[in-house]
């Protein structure tokens, strides 16, 4: 296993200047000239959904792509508005600071950032590349001649308000925050990279290489970018196209459009290093070498490793510029006096990621762990897996998909961050199992809801704010859990009336006869196995640890904002006297209510509710004598 303590050497939160070079084999610092070794994680499912990742066990006619998602929702009956009001709502909740902090505390020291090039486009430009997903081919030749137009007119990536250019930003304050390195990876690259449309998104395979006008646009936008974050030294690199594979014509092909782009980055002053991906999925280097480029400093060469054989990476391919056995990596690196970053690596066992490690260590050798967090009902080389249904449950899944991909959700991997060697205990749950029923609110169900400090929430008869502060459950602290539409749920109390968070303004009170926003609220399963309530506005209800009301204006899940939910076993005939629950109003409950008797507020005893147990309560048990009522 790797040692994975000597991660915080490489912090940079301290550097005062944080640009990288290029010096030789290493990458440096470029202040003191000291090497960094990259040591990362891919934020892969963020900005671009791959297949495997939102189905992992596989289903009949899934999704290949993210346009082929699109494409289900549609065809569910979702508009392209809800379909990219969806995809908008998942990018703003998929990675935020919280993951980044995560990512620091772990010992990494840089991310990796993969991005759709559809999201430096506006508006009305995406529109019409979402319009091939139901229009095919006439409708994808009208998007390249409407492309082409648009590199002409200036239009391409023209403004800074584009989705793009906002997530990098987003993504440059966490990372100067918590000390972290970037590298920008154009992974869904105009037209498709390679054959492998699970991947890139693409339409059809290899359009990149067979119509200019991607490369157009490719270019279009990593001159914006260059231009926005040219003197942004938290930036490590560019990644101009990863993974290129099956390419027409090869690695001259692909040498031309990288030395455009580096001759357009180099021209405009910018000194970024320059990610260098080969064909073979950013391994075979023929006709790339760094005597092929021009100007050829700052460049890093990439390799991803993924299930080779531990007894071929001794064994040289044949091939001196295939690059991802490590035999041919240090030889490559030696021979040709550049760096190279293992800008992907993991999906594999745990054996085999921990071995790997220890390999690429001993060389000396940076990587990146693919990836995060993905979906699954079980531990995968993710470092993190994400519980609830999958996307490709279809659209009514959809708020539960957005529910459960935020930080607060996630549910670590024990055995993989010990693999890749971090050193974190294993979480206190293993979160969603393969029984989908364990992930999903019990609809119907009479609940209890007990706070982080062990008291019950009480909805107080309705009768002004709730509280959680009951020791035992009454009546006051049940709810029937109910079905609200688009995957959230209303709290009925036992009063008839409804929880409502008040927007989050007022106190929480359980008084609305109706339900509307204010009373829906989405069900999140936590990783301790406990739930949140988070309500329409988007914040969490908070025990306030019983100390105070109750209000829903909480932006994160934390202990006061969890709650352990029982559900109540059926007793359908509480109400009319059977106080005991056995399923007969008899005896035993006369005693019951007898040992109650007096002012006895939020009892079961108190058969009427009037917050008192007396002599009426005694004639309604009477009145329902003998076996429980159907």
């Amino acid at each position: 296993m790797a040692a994975f303590s000597i991660l915080a050497l490489a912090a940079v939160a301290q550097c005062p200047d944080c640009w990288l070079a290029a010096d030789g084999p290493d990458i440096v610092q470029s202040s003191t000239g000291e090497p960094v070794v990259l040591r990362g994680v891919g934020l892969g499912y963020w900005l671009l959904q791959e297949n495997y990742m939102m189905h992992p066990q596989g289903c009949e006619g899934c999704p290949d792509n993210q346009w082929q998602m699109k494409r289900q929702y549609l065809q569910e009956g979702q508009s392209m508005a809800q379909v990219e009001a969806f995809y908008a709502n998942w990018r703003s909740r998929f990675i935020t600071r919280g993951d980044i902090e995560d990512i620091a505390n772990m010992g990494f020291n840089c991310v990796r950032l993969p991005m759709h090039y559809e999201l430096f486009l506006t508006a009305e430009q995406r529109a019409m590349r979402n319009a091939v997903i139901l229009g095919g081919g006439s409708a994808h030749d009208a998007y390249k001649d409407a492309l082409a137009g648009w590199v002409a007119e200036g239009s391409i990536a023209a403004t800074t308000d584009l989705d793009g250019f906002q997530h990098i930003d987003d993504l440059i304050e966490w990372c100067a925050e918590f000390g972290l390195w970037i590298s920008l990876d154009m992974h869904a690259a105009p037209g498709s990279q390679g054959v492998t449309l699970g991947i890139t998104d693409g339409f059809y395979p290899n359009n990149l290489w067979e119509y200019p006008v991607f490369q157009d646009v490719l270019v279009e936008i990593w001159d914006a970018i260059s231009d926005r974050y040219r003197d942004e030294s938290r930036i490590a690199m560019y990644e101009f196209i990863n993974e290129p594979n099956s390419v027409p014509g090869g690695g001259p092909a692909i040498r031309d459009l990288t030395q455009r782009l580096i001759t357009m980055v180099r021209d405009k002053g910018d000194e970024h290093l320059i990610g260098v991906h080969g064909n073979g999925y950013s391994n075979v280097y023929d006709n790339m070498l760094p005597q092929d480029f021009s100007p050829n400093w700052g460049l890093v060469y990439h390799a991803h490793r993924y299930w080779i054989d531990p007894q071929d990476d001794a064994i040289p391919n044949g091939n001196p510029n295939v690059i991802n056995r490590m035999v041919d990596l240090v030889q490559f690196r030696q021979t040709h006096q550049v760096p190279i970053w293992v800008s992907e690596t993991g999906e594999n066992n745990n054996e085999w990621m921990a071995a790997n490690i220890d390999a690429m260590e001993a060389a000396g050798v940076g990587w990146c762990h693919w990836t995060w967090k993905r979906h699954d009902v079980f531990q995968n080389a993710a470092l993190n897996r994400i519980g609830g249904n999958y996307p490709t449950d279809g659209t009514s899944a959809m708020n539960t998909v957005l529910a459960f991909i935020h930080h607060n959700q996630i549910i670590p991997n024990p055995d993989t961050r010990v693999a890749i060697g971090a050193d974190l205990p294993a979480p206190g749950s293993s979160g969603c199992t393969s029984d989908a029923d364990n992930c999903a609110p019990p609809i119907g169900s009479t609940i209890s809801l007990q706070g982080f400090h062990g008291e019950y929430v009480n909805t107080n008869g309705g009768n002004g704010d709730m509280t959680c502060d009951s020791a035992q459950v009454g009546p006051d602290n049940l709810f029937v859990l109910e079905e609200a539409g688009d995957g959230r749920v209303t709290l009925r109390g036992n009063n008839g009336r409804y929880v409502s968070s008040n927007n989050g303004v007022e106190a929480m009170t359980c008084d609305r006869f109706d339900v509307d926003a204010w009373e829906r609220f989405s069900w999140v399963e936590l990783p301790d196995g406990r739930v949140a309530l988070r309500a329409d506005h988007g914040q969490y209800a908070s025990s306030n640890n019983g100390q105070e009301a109750m209000r829903c204006d909480r932006d994160t899940a934390f202990e006061w904002e969890s709650f352990g939910a029982t559900v109540e076993s059926p007793c359908p005939c509480r109400s009319v006297g059977d106080v005991n629950c056995d399923g007969v109003v008899g005896f035993s409950d006369v005693l019951a209510v007898l040992a109650k008797w007096g002012a006895c507020p939020n009892c079961f005893e108190d058969v009427n509710q009037d917050g008192a147990v007396e002599f009426s309560d005694v004639l309604n048990l009477l009145a329902n004598w003998g076996g429980c009522p159907n």
